[in-house]
């Protein structure tokens, strides 16, 4: 299960090739050669539009899951990435992507250099289909779409089915106006960004793993609106950009209440792109006004009166030398509560007073050679009011996780990731997020295939 939020497309590929594990060495890779070799390199080279896609599969089996739990689904949560057990399609993304000539790749980076002296437009597509489908969608927009039927009203048959989904959550304009330092907008529905992993599992991407971190978990998957940025330093020693904009909320089009959200970024480089550090946060009322739009499982409350929810992420990465690099983040959330009866939880009833949480994770990679690198995460996370996990779990109390893999490129078109992963919990008593209830720690194993085309 992976809430698919952000992504990407070509603009992100062109930033994350001077950001990513892979940058000391190149070689040829397979993204677009379907397109390519059915239409011909005509549409890329003369208009800058590049077409390509990937599919996501992979085998995982954990050890606390019962046979039948197994076959009916979701036997892996809370872990996210993969939650079936078994061979399962995770999705097949198709992206369409034009990249802006500018300063700043929107929601993602700063660049260095001299700013263009033109206007430049892009735009930003992206649909996938298979099981992560099902929590990237967008309500007022794809949630309900008849291929989602009958899965999107009804989830125990979505799970017990295996259900596949079909979710569209990047669908944007891009533009790059030369006034003053240079301003790049994005307007439309997109992945905020909002945190170190930014799915899907780009080459390039900031992922070393196929299952998420529990702050990966508490993250908004996609927003729609308008954001700007702009480069706001670009000299010897750093590079320096910043992001302002306005959107509907988590993880939908039509707005559930009269109040909007506001996220924005403030973004460091040092001026060899080798070292990194990003201050995201989206913050905004996100309760339901009345119960015939409740939004869940991203607003789990409703009540006539504003609610605040906030969410900040501090993250970064080094690289060491040609061989080493780390990345790392801290989150914190909160989400508001009067105490009053008529504010109520829609799991735990009336008299919602407010919850917090936090976490932290770090990677540290190394990269043997260009097709092949090991890397190790260690992670905690606290969600005491068991909130902001919905719909993984609602345990309260204290998540830890160690996960252990490589990633080997087996040629242009597929990449392999096995990894192992042990996840232990702390908490309220009567909490058991393993097992379907009744464990507090889990082994988990699986092989991902990664195929670019």
């Amino acid at each position: 299960m992976q809430n698919i939020k952000v992504k990407a497309l070509g603009a992100v590929l062109a930033a994350f090739a001077t950001l990513n594990t892979h940058a000391a060495e190149t070689y040829e890779t397979g993204e677009g050669t379907l397109f390519r070799s059915l239409f011909g390199d005509t549409l890329e080279k003369d208009y800058g539009i590049q077409v390509s896609n990937l599919l996501d599969i992979a085998y995982v089996r954990n050890n606390r899951s019962t046979h039948d739990e197994r076959e009916h689904g979701l036997s892996n949560l809370p872990l996210t990435g993969y939650a079936d057990e078994g061979l399962e399609w995770g999705s097949l993304h198709l992206f369409i992507d034009k990249a802006l000539k500018g300063n700043m790749v929107p929601r993602v980076t700063p660049l260095p250099g001299p700013s263009p002296t033109e206007a430049s437009f892009g735009f930003t597509f992206e649909m996938l289909y298979g099981r992560n489908a099902q929590f990237a969608r967008t309500l007022g927009w794809d949630a309900h779409w008849d291929v989602n039927s009958p899965g999107d009203d009804d989830l125990a048959k979505a799970q017990r089915d295996k259900q596949k989904f079909l979710a569209l959550p990047n669908l944007a304009a891009t533009a790059y106006l030369p006034y003053g330092p240079g301003i790049t907008a994005m307007a439309g529905l997109f992945g905020p960004a909002l945190g170190y992993e930014i799915p899907p599992n780009l080459r390039e991407a900031r992922n070393q793993f196929a299952s998420k971190t529990y702050a990966f978990v508490s993250e908004p998957g996609t927003v729609a609106g308008v954001i700007l940025g702009t480069r706001l330093y670009n000299g010897k020693s750093a590079i320096v950009g910043a992001e302002l904009g306005v959107v509907q909320g988590w993880n939908n089009l039509r707005d559930n209440n009269e109040k909007k959200s506001i996220m924005g970024a403030l973004r460091w480089r040092t001026a060899d792109m080798q070292t990194w550090i990003d201050y995201e946060f989206i913050v905004g009322d996100e309760q339901n006004d009345s119960y015939s739009d409740v939004q869940a499982p991203t607003s789990r409350l409703v009540s006539a009166s504003g609610q605040l929810k906030q969410q900040h992420s501090l993250n970064g990465w080094h690289r060491f030398d040609t061989n080493w690099s780390m990345g790392a983040e801290v989150v914190y959330g909160h989400q508001a509560g009067d105490g009053k009866a008529s504010t109520v939880d829609v799991i735990t009833g009336p008299g919602f007073d407010g919850a917090h949480w936090w976490g932290a994770n770090a990677v540290l990679t190394y990269q043997q050679r260009a097709d092949l690198s090991y890397s190790v995460r260690a992670e905690h996370f606290a969600d005491p009011d068991g909130f902001i996990l919905l719909p993984t779990t609602t345990a309260r109390g204290n998540f830890n996780a160690v996960t252990a893999g490589l990633r080997y490129d087996l040629n242009k078109n597929i990449s392999l990731r096995p990894e192992v992963r042990y996840d232990m919990f702390d908490g309220n008593a009567d909490d058991h997020p393993f097992g379907a209830g009744r464990d507090r720690t889990q082994l988990t194993g699986l092989v991902e295939a990664l195929i670019y085309f």
